[in-house]
C-alpha cells in the first residue's frame, strides 16, 4: 500500500511538473510570436500593412488579415511536406531504405520495384516517413539524422526562405508570403525538434531524447521500423522471428518506444489465431497502459474491447471499455483497419446485427484496397473470415 501511494505521489509531481514545462513553453512560443508579430508591423511591414491591410471599411481589413492567415496555415501544410522530406533525405543520408512516404492520409509506398498510392492515417499526425533501418553494427544503427532530418529540413529552408525576403527591396506580398512561410517552418521545427508530447504523442525530439539515454529504447524503436518494413513488403507478422518479440520483464514499458513491442507481441499472436497469447500480451500491458502517450492507452483497450467480444462477450465489461472516449477516438481512426475489425465483432456479437457486421466487414474489404500495410492487409482480412463463420 505504501508503494501504490508512492508512486501516486511521483505521478502527481510528475503531472504537475508537465504543467509547468508546458505553460513555461507557451510563454515563450507567445513572447517570441508576439515579438516578431509586433516587429514585422512596426518595423519591415509597417509599409506592407499600411499599404495592405489598414483600411476605413473594416471587413476588407479582415479579409486581408484572414488572407494572410491562409498564407500561413498553406505555409505550414508546404513544412509539413517539407518535414516529412527531411527525414526521407537524411534517412538516405544514414543507409536506410525507402517504405512509405504520408502527408495527411495520402502515402506513397514501393511496391515491386513501383511507387503506387494508398489511403492511411493515424490520429494526432499530420505525416509520416517510414524507412527500413541498415543492419546493426556491434549492436548500434543511426537513429540521430533520421530523427532530426524533419526539423533540419525546415529549418534550412526557412533560414533560405527568410534570406531570399530579406533581398527583396520592394514590398510585395510575395515577401509577405515568403515570410509568413518561413516563420510556419520554423513553428514547425521548434514543436518537432523541442523534446515534447504533442496531442497525446511523442515528437522527434523527444524520440532522440529517449534513444539517447536508453538502449532498450533505440533497440524498440528498430524494431518497429523493421517490422514495419516487412509488413509493407508482404511478410506477415506471423511468419517473422518471434523470439525477437518476447516481453522482457527488464525493460520499461512505460517508455513509449518500448510499449509498441507488446503490441508486436499481440499482433503475432493475433495472426496465428492465438487469441489466448493475444490476451496475456495485453494483460502484460496492463501494469503500463496508464503511463503511456494516450494514442497506445486506446489502442490498447481497443484490442481488449476486441479479445472481450470473442471471449466471454460480458455485457458490462464491455459497455466499460466502449465507453465514449473509445467511441470517439474509434470514429476518429476510420483509415485503420482493425477499427473495422473490432466494429464488425462489436455488431455481430454483442449487438447481434448480422447486418451491420457485414456492412462492416465490407468496408474492411474495401479499405484493404488502399492500405499501405500488405502483411496487415492479410491478417486483418483473415480475421474478418474467421468473424464472418460465426455468423
Amino acid at each position: 500500500m505504501g508503494d501504490l501511494k508512492k508512486e501516486s505521489k511521483k505521478k502527481g509531481k510528475s503531472k504537475i511538473k508537465g504543467k509547468y514545462l508546458w505553460f513555461v513553453l507557451f510563454v515563450i512560443l507567445s513572447g517570441v510570436l508576439g515579438f516578431l508579430m509586433g516587429y514585422l508591423k512596426s518595423g519591415i511591414l509597417e509599409e506592407f500593412f499600411e499599404r495592405y491591410i489598414n483600411n476605413d471599411m473594416w471587413y476588407m481589413e479582415m479579409l486581408n488579415m484572414a488572407l494572410m492567415v491562409l498564407i500561413f496555415i498553406v505555409g505550414f501544410i508546404i513544412h509539413i511536406i517539407l518535414h516529412e522530406g527531411g527525414h526521407l533525405v537524411f534517412g538516405f543520408i544514414s543507409g536506410y531504405e525507402f517504405v512509405s512516404f504520408r502527408v495527411g492520409s495520402f502515402v506513397i509506398i514501393k511496391e515491386k520495384g513501383e511507387f503506387k498510392s494508398k489511403r492511411y492515417s493515424i490520429p494526432g499526425t499530420a505525416g509520416q516517413c517510414l524507412m527500413m533501418p541498415p543492419e546493426k553494427k556491434n549492436e548500434n544503427f543511426p537513429f540521430i539524422l533520421y530523427n532530426l532530418g524533419g526539423a533540419l529540413f525546415n529549418i534550412i529552408v526557412s533560414a533560405i526562405t527568410i534570406v531570399i525576403a530579406m533581398s527583396l527591396k520592394e514590398l510585395s506580398w510575395i515577401k509577405v508570403i515568403l515570410i509568413l512561410t518561413s516563420g510556419a517552418g520554423l513553428i514547425a521545427a521548434i514543436t518537432n525538434g523541442i523534446p515534447l508530447k504533442i496531442g497525446g504523442m511523442t515528437n522527434d525530439g523527444h524520440n532522440i531524447m529517449t534513444m539517447a539515454r536508453d538502449k532498450d529504447s533505440r533497440d524498440s524503436f528498430y524494431l518497429q521500423l523493421r517490422v514495419n518494413g516487412l509488413l509493407t513488403s508482404g511478410i506477415r507478422i506471423k511468419d517473422m522471428n518471434y523470439d525477437d518479440f518476447i516481453l522482457k520483464e527488464d525493460i520499461d514499458y512505460k517508455n513509449p518506444l518500448n510499449f509498441s513491442r507488446i503490441f508486436i507481441n499481440h499482433n503475432y499472436h493475433l495472426d496465428k489465431c492465438d487469441f489466448k497469447s493475444a490476451k496475456e500480451a495485453l494483460e502484460f500491458g496492463r501494469r503500463y497502459v496508464n503511463s503511456t502517450i494516450a494514442i497506445y492507452r486506446m489502442e490498447w483497450l481497443s484490442e481488449v474491447l476486441f479479445l472481450e467480444l470473442i471471449g466471454d462477450c460480458d455485457s458490462q465489461r464491455i459497455e466499460e471499455l466502449y465507453d465514449e472516449s473509445l467511441k470517439k477516438y474509434i470514429e476518429a481512426s476510420k483509415f485503420m483497419l482493425n477499427k473495422k475489425r473490432i466494429m464488425m465483432a462489436y455488431e455481430l456479437l454483442y449487438q447481434e446485427n448480422k447486418q451491420k457486421a457485414l456492412k462492416y466487414l465490407e468496408e474492411l474489404k474495401d479499405l484493404a484496397k488502399r492500405y499501405p500495410v500488405k502483411g496487415e492487409v492479410d491478417m486483418e482480412l483473415m480475421l474478418g473470415k474467421f468473424l464472418q463463420g460465426k455468423m
